[in-house]
């Protein structure tokens, strides 16, 4: 399956161990934003992926 907004493949994520809190501010945080979860999420990643490899540099 191919996302129409990026062209990127979707792939299904695999069960996560996480506070059970997380999961719920991430969707206020979501909805705040006007982005779906997953999109919200994907872009969160990237930008503290982004950080962490300045940290490194």
């Amino acid at each position: 399956m191919v996302s129409l907004l990026n062209e990127k493949p979707i792939r299904k994520l695999r069960n996560m161990k996480i506070n059970s809190d997380t999961p719920h501010k991430a969707r206020v945080e979501a909805l705040r934003s006007k982005k779906t979860l997953g999109e919200w999420l994907e872009e969160t990643i990237d930008e503290k992926i982004e950080r962490e490899q300045k940290k490194v540099k």
